[in-house]
């Protein structure tokens, strides 16, 4: 008869079996997290394991008792493997589950089902099966055989094992999974020493399993720790693929964030740029530190904080994925970029000042230069007033050619096809009309020949390089010979050349350029041909110079079909 003892063990299975099953349902909601899926399988083998032989302490027939009694020893050797997955998994060690080695682990609970159920045949799991009924129930007695006995020490081993990886997660990352690792930990206790007493046939009731009910203390902590603590709102996984990159050793604010957008690691300099926000233990919301969500900081790519003294961060933001390229997390870099926007600040000021004040004024100069040059009775005065009038000219081509340099910089490429040798018959005839006599000299080959590419920064690019040749000619009757024809070296790219007579450009301004330093410039020369370089980067482009009886300015720009497709896809 069964007596309360007995009846207490049978309860304490079967709700063991039932709290598994409620943790699993809970599991499938997440089973996308690192590590869920896997832990699925252990608890399934909990559930199978605990209901099969609760039940079976009920059944004294012989026959499916010991169907039930292989049922659940078979699920007892998977539970280790299943739980070694789960820290793997968990802990950002996923890529090693698809390796040979990880095979072999798997390989051993699924060679177990075979040999259990033809285990009359060969006897190498158990042997001498009998009913031997205490408290009530229908316990057996049976000699655990070798593959038996290292099945269950295999399931047992790789239990700790995954223990050991949750152990390392609490060594490395601090507190911020304490508490649900520990639970975790602690809930393979009852069942390894269950499972080792009824193994080695220790106690007073050696026929009795009682890893079984044990299981509903195993069941209580993992519910703990997923459901209580919710455990798989952020994992270990986030924080190592952190660290393989590298970039939270850097001397700027870096801060990891899970997949929910919690912030789970910063490094020092962000403590130091954000003290305050940070002070509370993590993790906590991106918002509460930053003010502003991802999403904006992603389309903006800029933070700026403080009201009194406001500084400004450039943002870099870099999704993390695990060795099998499922996602953990992302890092938010924040560079310090508060002088670099202090300075486009001031250029921008100066820049208005060289196209508004400055021309205004050269405009009032050069108006009172020709006023004083009307004077014929006075020939030194009017040669000092042209002098005048034309300082003033070459101050408002400056200011000119700066706003030139404005619309460069601040363009966006938009590629199109175009007809190379009407650009350049209008950037000729420009010329022609801005410089008085100069002869242009124009070839195309082919002449229909089409170049995809940006028409404004054309433009701008070949009528810099022609009026440089222009205004520093000796001679009045100046021929600059502008070539344009196909490379024969690259498919699609189109050469300019430019050909003067004039002295040599010094090599500081071709070294200045070519370097990309900053130095004086001479006579506004260096601007026309500074305007040019960054046209031909805009337009993804080289320049070089040679001189051969004059300067050959040679500019080889790439067709942009490419770049439009992209940005039609």
């Amino acid at each position: 008869m069964l007596g309360m003892l007995g009846g207490g063990i049978v309860v304490a299975s079967l709700g063991a079996s039932f709290g598994a099953l409620y943790l699993l349902q809970y599991l499938y909601r997440r089973r996308d997290r690192s590590g869920a899926s896997w832990f699925m399988g252990n608890i399934a083998s909990v559930a199978v394991f605990c209901a099969s032989y609760g039940v079976g302490l009920l059944v004294f027939d012989p026959v499916p008792r010991i169907a039930l009694g292989a049922i659940s020893f078979v699920c007892l050797c998977f539970m280790g493997p299943f739980f070694l997955a789960f820290g793997l998994d968990y802990t950002g060690r996923g890529d090693l589950i698809h390796t040979p080695l990880f095979g072999i682990v798997a390989a051993v609970p699924l060679l177990t089902i075979p040999l259990t159920a033809t285990n009359p045949a060969h006897q190498l799991v158990w042997s001498g099966f009998r009913l031997d009924p205490v408290l009530g129930l229908a316990t057996a007695v049976y000699t655990v055989q070798p593959w038996g006995v290292f099945a269950v020490l295999f399931s047992i081993g790789t239990a700790a094992v995954g223990s050991l990886l949750l152990i390392g997660a609490i060594l490395s990352y601090g507190p911020l999974y304490r508490r649900e690792a520990v639970a975790v930990i602690l809930s393979t206790a009852p069942p390894t020493v269950g499972g080792s007493v009824w193994l080695f046939g220790l106690g007073p009731v050696p026929q009795l399993h009682l890893t079984a009910p044990l299981m509903l203390v195993h069941v209580a902590l993992d519910a703990y720790a997923f459901v209580g603590t919710h455990m798989f709102a952020t994992n270990p996984a986030t924080q190592r693929v952190a660290e393989q990159t590298g970039l939270d050793s850097l001397s700027v604010p870096t801060f990891t964030l899970d997949t929910k957008g919690q912030i789970v690691r910063v490094n020092d300099r962000a403590r130091e740029v954000f003290p305050d926000a940070l002070s509370n233990a993590l993790p906590m919301g991106h918002e509460a530190v930053l003010g502003v969500s991802v999403e904006t900081l992603r389309d903006t790519g800029e933070l700026v904080i403080g009201t009194g003294r406001r500084r400004t961060f450039g943002v870099s933001y870099t999704p993390l994925t695990d060795p099998s390229d499922s996602p953990v997390g992302s890092m938010l870099v924040l560079y310090d970029v508060t002088e670099d926007r202090q300075r486009e600040q001031q250029l921008a000021v100066l820049n208005r000042v060289l196209r508004h004040n400055l021309r205004n004024e050269t405009t009032v100069i050069s108006g009172y230069a020709q006023l004083l040059g009307a004077d014929d009775e006075d020939s030194e005065r009017a040669t000092q007033a042209g002098k005048i009038e034309a300082a003033s000219d070459r101050l408002l081509s400056i200011a000119e050619k700066v706003r030139n340099f404005e619309k460069v910089q601040n363009r966006e490429r938009q590629p199109a096809a175009i007809d190379v040798a009407a650009v350049l018959e209008e950037v000729a005839q420009s010329c022609a009309a801005s410089h008085g006599e100069v002869n242009i000299e124009r070839t195309v080959t082919p002449s229909g020949c089409q170049l995809r590419t940006d028409r404004v920064l054309l433009t701008v690019l070949l009528d810099n390089l022609i009026e440089n040749a222009i205004v520093h000619a000796e001679t009045a009757d100046q021929t600059v010979e502008v070539s344009v024809f196909e490379a024969t070296d690259a498919d699609g790219d189109v050469v300019f050349e430019i050909r003067d007579t004039n002295e040599r450009i010094p090599d500081l301004e071709i070294d200045t350029l070519r370097a990309g330093d900053e130095t004086p410039l001479q006579h506004g020369q260096g601007i026309g041909l500074w305007i040019a370089y960054w046209c031909v980067q805009k337009l993804r482009g080289r320049i070089e110079f040679e001189y051969d009886d004059g300067n050959a300015l040679s500019v080889t720009l790439p067709d942009l079909s490419g770049e439009v497709r992209a940005a039609e896809e």
